[in-house]
């Protein structure tokens, strides 16, 4: 072949596909996702007072958390994160499955020792899974190890509070239930002054520990190489929405509470879907683009609702008499509102886009700059070079090659 016939860039071998997962690993990890449904659906149907956000919370949590915890420890055994998630599941599984069975052998009084024993699981397990989900996993993310050997002693507080906050919780409360008559069988009198200040003490130490993960994720992120960041990116967005979605539901009046709510849930149950998305790479240097849609949006969103009200406050008011009153002023702020929303919408997104989207703006740029120089260069060994050097730019391909046409002449 023809030197100028050679691909141009070095050729990147193809990463080692992962060894296949156990059948037991597989049978474990779907088990897990099938018995969280199970129980989420049993609280469904059992619950007589559920609203819209136990609903959608229900029917979210098992899909995601153990959806995506399964598919994670079967398509990546290596990393932890999976059976972390998995391990969340169930325990999230045991709070509301768990709780659900209590009461509803409270209710009907039949009152078994299956009965206590859900009680006491409901009563047990919120606690380690809250943690892995906030600690655990963002600890190991993404690629399964913790940030050094020196972080261990996170890890290991984060294990000592789970634990005195267990021993509280099963030794300190007379009843499993708050509100019913489901005695612990664990109970010790004696005992609950301390343990009640040992479950506060245990309480206090998760705001430092918590304080040492984020620290960790945002090191990570300033060691990181481009993956990695973009690995975190995933999971800052998705914890981002949630954080602010349930900090709109404290402040926000009982009409848009609901609303508030039902996107902060399903917010937090897209983080183990950037979790997962993260880990596999799947579409991973897409997070930048919908960052950008999604603040585009919000801002052409609340720029038209708040123009609208204008127009339909003024056409109404100082300028009622002129275009006369009923539905016409709604009228003519819709039709001004449409007229506005594609130019609007344009403008937006050009100034966001170059803000946090600029991968895909410097790659336009870089690409309409190749087209320029296109048009005059006559060297067939530099257009190459450049051809080259704009696609590593531009898309950032694994690898690439380029072979010409030989026609023998």
């Amino acid at each position: 072949m023809p030197e100028r016939q050679r691909p141009t860039m070095r050729a990147v071998r193809p990463p080692e596909a992962p060894a296949a997962p156990s059948r037991l690993r597989v049978v474990v990890a779907l088990s897990i996702a099938a018995v969280a449904t199970v129980a989420f659906g049993f609280a469904l149907v059992v619950w007589e007072d559920r609203t819209v956000v136990d609903v959608v919370s229900y029917v979210a949590m098992p899909l995601t958390f153990g959806g995506v915890g399964a598919y994670l420890t079967i398509r990546v055994p290596a990393n932890p994160i999976g059976p972390l998630l998995l391990a969340a599941t169930l325990g999230f599984a045991a709070l509301v499955g768990g709780g659900a069975f209590a009461w509803y052998g409270v209710g009907t009084g039949e009152i078994t020792t299956a009965t206590t024993i859900a009680g006491m699981l409901a009563n047990l397990m919120f606690i380690p899974a809250l943690v892995i989900v906030l600690v655990g996993v963002p600890l190991v993310f993404p690629d399964g190890r913790l940030l050094s050997p020196r972080w261990r002693w996170v890890a290991g507080a984060a294990i000592l509070a789970v634990g005195v906050a267990e021993v509280a919780a099963a030794f300190r409360l007379p009843v499993l239930l708050e509100g019913q008559s489901l005695a612990n069988p664990l109970y010790v009198e004696a005992a609950a002054g301390w343990l009640s200040d040992a479950d506060r003490l245990s309480s206090i130490a998760a705001i430092p520990i918590f304080a040492a993960t984020v620290a960790s994720l945002v090191l990570r992120y300033r060691r990181g190489d481009d993956i990695q960041r973009h690995q975190l990116r995933w999971l800052a967005a998705a914890v981002s929405v949630a954080v602010v979605a349930w900090s709109i539901s404290f402040f926000a009046p009982l009409v848009g509470r609901s609303s508030a709510e039902i996107v902060g849930l399903l917010a937090l149950n897209m983080i183990p879907v950037a979790i997962g998305v993260a880990i596999v790479r799947y579409r991973l240097y897409e997070i930048d683009r919908i960052i950008s849609r999604s603040i585009s949006y919000g801002l052409v969103t609340a720029t038209l609702v708040a123009t609208y009200l204008a127009l339909v406050l003024v056409l109404q008011g100082p300028l009622g008499d002129l275009v006369g009153g009923g539905t016409i002023p709604v009228a003519i702020s819709t039709l001004v509102v449409a007229a506005l929303f594609q130019p609007l919408r344009h403008r937006v997104q050009h100034v966001v886009d170059r803000r946090f989207d600029r991968a895909r703006v410097d790659g336009e740029r870089t690409i309409d700059a190749f087209s320029e120089r296109l048009r005059d260069e006559v060297d067939i060994d530099a257009l190459v070079r450049d051809l080259g050097l704009t696609i590593d730019q531009a898309v950032r391909p694994a690898r690439h090659g380029l072979w010409l046409r030989n026609d023998g002449r």
